[in-house]
């Protein structure tokens, strides 16, 4: 990339603008979108439902399972285009499949010891026992705690794939596979930062957290430079564990506090389907650029 730049330093100045600053990029849009009141926050949520849910199944568990399909090239020699099947190697299904399961079963384990409760947000406790009376457009203090805390399961899920992510910058060495990542980056900053804002954490703790998983690309580069990579087996049974942590957040956590918030705004379902298909566009557009 830079003449006369030993090749790791490269390899790490790609990985943090892939993975480091995309983060914080999705972290700052996250930030700069509008009041935080409970409509909002419901809208915020579902959109980062369906970008999450997107992820696991277009992105996170091909992947994990290991998936081909055809790339076009050109040969630079006769300038004639042909294409050819290139597989990509995973963990197999069964493999995959446990590894979703042992991924959703712990963040369900851990709700168990969820220490702010469902108890409010469902109306069990009576509500003067658990929130402040300011609540018309905003959360109460134990809602913050609550919204706030699901950035974590899905901070760390992503951390999970994003080691896989910077091994291929590592290994490679290609900008096109860090442009194509770093694209990938900016929703999953965004899904991070999301909670995050509606529990009302500064602006800088938010940029940390999304920055923090970010750094998990830089660190997978190094490891990959250094290593040339890890087991495909083991870099699909990460992701896996990566997708079964978000599919039981987004289905126990996110969708429930998303249609609750949003409760008669006819806004949640384009919401939805935007934030697919903008997961599904960069895939289609950008995947093919890392091979």
């Amino acid at each position: 990339m830079f003449e006369n730049t030993p090749e790791l330093v490269n390899i790490i100045i790609l990985a943090t603008v892939a993975g480091f600053f995309s983060s914080i990029a999705g972290g700052v849009i996250a930030i700069l979108t509008g009041k935080p009141n409970k409509k909002f926050i419901g809208l915020s949520f579902a959109f980062a439902a369906a970008v999450l849910l997107a992820l696991v199944f277009v992105d996170f568990v091909p992947h994990a399972i290991g998936h081909g399909h055809y790339h076009i090239t050109v040969n630079p020699d006769t300038g004639v285009f042909y294409e050819y099947w290139y597989q990509h190697s995973g963990a197999g299904i069964w493999l995959t499949i446990a590894a979703l399961g042992f991924g959703a079963g712990l963040i369900m384990l851990l709700r168990r010891f969820d220490k702010h409760g469902h108890e409010h947000i469902h109306g069990i406790l009576p509500h003067s026992e658990h929130c402040s009376h300011d609540e018309k457009n905003g959360l109460s203090a134990a809602e913050k705690r609550r919204v706030a805390a699901i950035a974590f399961p899905v901070a760390a899920a992503i951390i999970l794939h994003d080691l896989p992510k910077g091994l291929a910058i590592g290994s490679v060495g290609s900008i096109a596979a860090a442009v194509a990542i770093g694209l990938s980056c900016i929703p999953e900053g965004m899904t991070i930062a999301i909670p995050l804002k509606a529990g009302g954490k500064k602006p800088w703790k938010i940029l940390a957290v999304c920055g923090i998983a970010g750094l998990a690309t830089v660190l997978g580069a190094v490891i990959g430079y250094l290593i040339g990579g890890i087991s495909t087996y083991l870099s699909g049974v990460m992701i896996a564990l990566a997708a079964g942590c978000i599919l039981a957040v987004v289905l126990s956590e996110i969708l429930p506090l998303a249609f609750e918030y949003s409760k008669g705004s006819k806004l949640k379902f384009p919401i939805m389907v935007a934030g697919i298909l903008i997961v599904i566009a960069f895939n289609h557009f950008f995947h093919g650029l890392m091979h």
